[in-house]
């Protein structure tokens, strides 16, 4: 009798986590920066972190800062994913 299959367990990003990550990003602050920039590394892990960086970025009521940051982190982690996998 088999079992159930058992895979990799994928973490969910947690929006409000990713867009405070993202706004510490933006700050002026090099503390807030170094501390955002390490727990984004560990969020590209997670599934739904690009997705999440999109709505942030498309989301007009957020400061264009914050935006910019989301784009920034979104087009750097997509292009080292995707020379990482030629």
């Amino acid at each position: 009798m088999n079992g159930p299959r058992l895979g990799p367990i994928v973490q969910n990003v947690n929006p409000e986590e990713l867009f405070n990550v993202i706004s510490a990003a933006a700050s002026q602050d090099p503390v807030q920066v170094r501390a955002s920039s390490d727990r984004l590394k560990q969020m590209f892990e997670m599934f739904g972190t690009f997705d999440g960086l999109s709505d942030i970025a498309s989301q007009k009521a957020v400061p264009l800062a914050v935006r910019q940051q989301s784009i920034i982190q979104f087009k750097n982690a997509a292009l080292g994913h995707w020379r990482s996998r030629k």
